[in-house]
């Protein structure tokens, strides 16, 4: 019994393992999934802005002064998007961390189950083996001949 319940730790820390493994890759594949929509809507806003100073200066060319500060403004705003992004990565880099930290703890502590339940597994195979070779054996690892054991049953009905 006791070498079902080693079976049944080792196949559920096995379980642990992968589950964690999988979190992660699960976890990462929604970060990135953030980060990228996030810049495709950047790149939008960017587009939109560009078309929007492009229809600024075909309006009126010669307003260098409007021109520029519509520039200005574009640029600024890229800026503070550029800045968004980069934070938003640390961001991701951070959970990153941590994350992975979490996954690694998860996979030692279920490592550690899994050893200890290969350990118990392999007591239990050893006393069964070592169980059925001693009647087999005088006790002391020498092999009972079949004369001595007849002659031992024999001397044991007659008394």
């Amino acid at each position: 019994m006791a070498n079902a319940d080693a079976a049944s730790k080792y196949y559920e820390a096995l379980n642990e393992t992968s589950d964690a493994v999988i979190d992660a890759i699960r976890a990462a594949n929604d970060r990135g999934h953030r980060f990228t929509t996030a810049l495709i809507e950047q790149a939008q806003e960017s587009q939109r802005e560009a078309v929007e100073l492009t229809r600024k200066w075909a309006e009126s060319p010669f307003d260098i002064i409007g021109l520029l500060s519509s520039f200005t403004e574009s640029t600024t705003k890229a800026q503070g998007r550029a800045l968004e992004t980069t934070r938003q990565l640390f961001g991701e880099l951070s959970d990153v961390q941590k994350e992975t930290r979490e996954v690694v703890q998860k996979v030692i502590n279920a490592n550690r189950t899994a050893g200890e339940a290969s350990v118990e597994i392999a007591r239990g195979a050893f006393s069964r083996a070592t169980n059925a070779v001693q009647p087999a054996t005088e006790g002391n690892g020498s092999k009972a001949t079949a004369a001595r054991a007849g002659t031992t049953k024999i001397d044991a009905k007659a008394s």
